[in-house]
């Protein structure tokens, strides 16, 4: 198995690769209590102060591995054991404060929360509306920004503070977009997990379970053939394999239709493959609702089309979205959602040496619809299937990551948008920048074009005309 990037990841990867083994082998209630005790076997501890805190965050970890507090309707929660107590105040002044008699800080503070104690600059919290005047005039840059990162991260001020310092969520406000969980360095916040779900079904036979691997999946597994990865997905116990690029074909044909009727009326569209870009709208923007088209994601598509050749079908997702575990929720046609991260934990709980396998054959979509997990994807994706079908050219506006969504979002609020489609990603870079991808390497991007080049099909029209006479809704 490949190296992880930082210990968050592997302390993640092992305790989901304890839970699935028990799972498989039918005595995970039996071994619960070992987990914390294997994965740190102590008597020293790796990443806390002693072993007993250690093997507390571990106990957390394993009760979102089984799935979490089934009383929070989030997908995500904070492991108390794990919350460090980061500092609560976005700004303080460091140790490089010369005390100097410009005083710059103290002046353009605009409510006066800035006074000299001592010879040194002291920031009264009480008064203090973290505008950082204070930071961007000091000219040794002795005042820091060190607001948490997961409070940072978040776009929607989810995230607060309790009395004991740890952070807590305002799942009214969260959008699941997986940007505490990722940008966390400290793991305290983790997505719950639907692993041992997946292997019950797989466990049970009585009906056929399929995978379904977004596109960004051949960015991830870089220390083994892609084809090899397909054929260890097999061995775990899924009947097939099937690439979510498939659905994106059939979301780029549907969305390009719909396109060039909104344009013939004058409205505006954007994209609805992105979630946590969904979410945002709902949030934020909920007079901007009718924009989003009525397309279904490509996750839904890809689910809704094994379910149309096979109706017993049991369908997961497997990808790098946290924010598709809150899709599947409002949608009976996927039935579970799994991260990369848990799909290489349910290799290695298998002992699957993916090096010593044959590689299977993954071509069951076009260049179009795999390159949808880029950033720009979804629009090429979309004009390609509209072609010379519009009387005028079609304007495009790429929203990469939630600042540029809101940027244009409120630009569409106050009717000063004249572009025809907006494309939202939540994360930078697309889906190959998800909050659960295993790696967030620079060559990710040519690895998904090299990957994208692959395809037998040249564009999404040609990779789905083999289900032409299939009835499969796409609203």
């Amino acid at each position: 198995m490949r190296n992880y990037e930082n210990h968050v990841q592997r302390f993640k990867n092992n305790v989901l690769v304890e839970v699935a083994k028990y799972a498989f082998e039918g005595t995970l209630d039996k071994n619960l209590m070992k987990i914390p005790y294997t994965v740190s076997p102590g008597p020293d501890s790796h990443f806390r102060c002693c072993i007993y805190h250690e093997r507390a965050v571990i106990a957390d970890r394993t009760h979102v591995a089984l799935g979490g507090d089934p009383n929070i309707d989030g997908i995500v929660e904070v492991l108390p054991s794990a919350c460090d107590q980061c500092p609560i105040n976005k700004y303080v002044i460091t140790e490089t404060c010369r005390g100097c008699i410009a005083n710059r800080c103290l002046s353009s503070c605009p409510v006066k929360a800035i006074m000299i104690q001592r010879g040194r600059a002291v920031i009264d919290y009480d008064k203090c509306i973290e505008c950082g005047r204070c930071k961007e005039s000091c000219p040794f840059s002795a005042i820091a920004d060190v607001m948490r990162p997961c409070k940072k991260a978040c776009p929607t001020d989810a995230i607060k503070i309790d009395k004991r310092k740890n952070a807590i969520i305002n799942y009214d406000n969260c959008i699941s977009c997986g940007s505490c969980v990722q940008k966390c360095p400290f793991g305290a916040i983790q997505d719950k997990s639907q692993i041992v779900p997946v292997i019950q079904a797989i466990k049970s036979k009585k009906s056929s379970v399929y995978a379904m691997v977004a596109p960004s999946f051949a960015t991830q597994f870089d220390y083994a053939e892609l084809g090899k990865v397909v054929t260890g997905i097999k061995k775990i116990g899924f009947r097939d394999v099937v690439e979510v690029a498939l659905g994106a074909d059939m979301v780029a044909k549907h969305e390009a239709e719909e396109l060039l009727a909104n344009k013939e009326k004058g409205e505006i569209l954007t994209s609805s493959c992105c979630p946590g870009f969904v979410n945002y709208i709902d949030n934020k923007y909920p007079e901007l609702k009718k924009h989003v088209s009525k397309t279904i994601s490509p996750m839904k598509a890809t689910a809704r089309l094994i379910k149309s050749i096979d109706p017993e079908a049991v369908v997961v997702f497997i990808g790098p979205c946290i924010g598709k575990k809150s899709e599947a929720k409002n949608d009976a046609s996927t039935d579970f959602v799994l991260t990369f991260e848990e799909l290489a934990a349910l290799i290695q709980s298998k002992d699957i040496d993916l090096e010593k396998l044959e590689a299977a054959p993954l071509n069951n979509a076009s260049y179009y619809g795999r390159k949808f997990a880029a950033s720009g994807g979804v629009s090429k994706a979309v004009l390609q299937c509209i072609e010379d079908k519009s009387k005028e050219p079609i304007k495009v506006e790429l929203c990469d990551g939630i600042e540029a969504c809101d940027k244009t979002l409120r630009l569409i609020k106050h009717n000063r948008f004249e572009k025809d489609f907006v494309e939202g990603m939540a994360c930078q870079g697309g889906c190959i920048k998800g909050p659960a991808v295993m790696h967030y390497g620079p060559k990710d991007l040519k690895t998904l074009e090299s990957y994208s080049s692959l395809a037998h099909e040249p564009d999404s029209k040609d990779a789905i005309r083999h289900f032409d006479g299939l009835d499969i809704p796409l609203e």
